[in-house]
């Protein structure tokens, strides 16, 4: 199913052993991607959500508005948003059904505040099949004695998969997942049992 809710373009799908899958994308990029829904309604609602929260989330709804105003930074969905959001999907579904390990669709993160989208670009660096500590990921942005704020970014991210969150752990377990700690080893458990590609020398 394709839709679009207000500035942006919905696609989401059952995916087999891990329910209901979407994606959430502006004419920039992806916006929101979440997985392991029982139902379509709950995994279109979380989208909803985080489409929502793309203009709010660190910057506050008035200054949001106003800069969408000013500088029409939220364009109603076009073809580029539906194009983005059927790109988004297929990868997704190859990575969770044979092991794609490159995801390679924009993403949208102008709603994040600077040191979120730092955070965010710094997990994108960790690479299939692996993890690294919420120290690690603090120290890779700058800010080592700010673990906590680290931890409060990665939460926030909304690229499930996209922003490979779940490959970020805590020094004595999992740590947290949005969509709980069950379906964070479960990502990890699918990573661990495909061969790792190995990058080409020169490309």
């Amino acid at each position: 199913m394709t839709d679009g809710f207000l500035e942006f373009a919905l696609a989401v799908r059952t995916i087999d052993g891990w329910g209901w899958c979407g994606v959430a994308a502006s004419e920039v990029g992806l916006v929101g991607a979440t997985l392991a829904h029982s139902r379509e309604a709950a995994c279109v609602t979380a989208l909803q959500r985080t489409s929502s929260a793309a203009r709010t989330r660190s910057r506050g709804a008035q200054r949001s508005r106003r800069r969408r105003a000013e500088h029409e930074q939220w364009p109603v969905a076009g073809r580029a948003a539906y194009q983005t959001a059927g790109q988004a999907l297929e990868e997704l579904w190859e990575y969770l059904t044979s092991g794609r390990q490159r995801l390679d669709v924009a993403l949208d993160h102008r709603a994040g505040t600077d040191f979120q989208r730092r955070t965010w670009d710094a997990i994108r660096d960790v690479p299939f099949g692996e993890t690294r500590s919420y120290a690690w990921l603090a120290r890779a942005v700058g800010s080592p004695h700010a673990t906590r704020a680290i931890g409060r970014a990665v939460g926030s991210s909304p690229n499930l998969i996209f922003v490979p969150c779940h490959r970020i752990v805590g020094s004595r377990g999992l740590g947290g997942y949005v969509r709980g700690t069950g379906v964070k080893q479960k990502l990890l458990d699918h990573e661990a049992a495909w061969p790792r590609m190995q990058p080409m020398l020169g490309a």
